[in-house]
């Protein structure tokens, strides 16, 4: 018995390969600057809670130190109220983007966020009501 060889290999033609990366590209495009808004917004949830850490720390410090509300305070008094090794403690009061947040000249100041940090993530947070009381 001979054996008829196929004319047809069953591969792939060039217009569907190319059809094929043109669908990979648009899905890329596509997804791409989804990823880029959730990492951005990722960000500033991270430095929102670092706000919200910082404010904790001060008011135990105020608490554990019968500090007033016209005292002043400086990021070292907080230091040992934050998880020791934790990034936010061994950052010296500088957010998750490298700038420092500010603390009031008092405990009343409260804790704020830089401009360049809400700047650099205005597109994601869509302006100071995202940052509530620490814009």
């Amino acid at each position: 018995m001979i054996q008829k060889l196929r004319s047809d290999n069953g591969g792939f033609t060039l217009v569907e390969i190319m059809i094929v990366v043109a669908i990979i590209g648009l899905l890329a495009a596509i997804a791409v600057p989804s990823f880029i808004r959730a990492r951005t917004r990722s960000q500033a949830t991270t430095i929102l809670n670092e706000c919200r850490m910082l404010d904790a720390a001060l008011d135990q410090y105020a608490l554990e130190n019968n500090k007033q509300q016209s005292s002043g305070v400086a990021f070292s008094d907080l230091t040992p109220y934050l998880k020791a090794g934790s990034k936010l403690a061994s950052n010296s009061g500088n957010d998750t983007l490298g700038n420092a947040f500010t603390i009031g000249n008092t405990i009343a100041g409260g804790i704020h966020v830089s401009s360049s940090t809400k700047t650099a993530l205005s597109s994601a947070t869509g302006g100071d009501a995202f940052w509530g009381p620490y814009s």
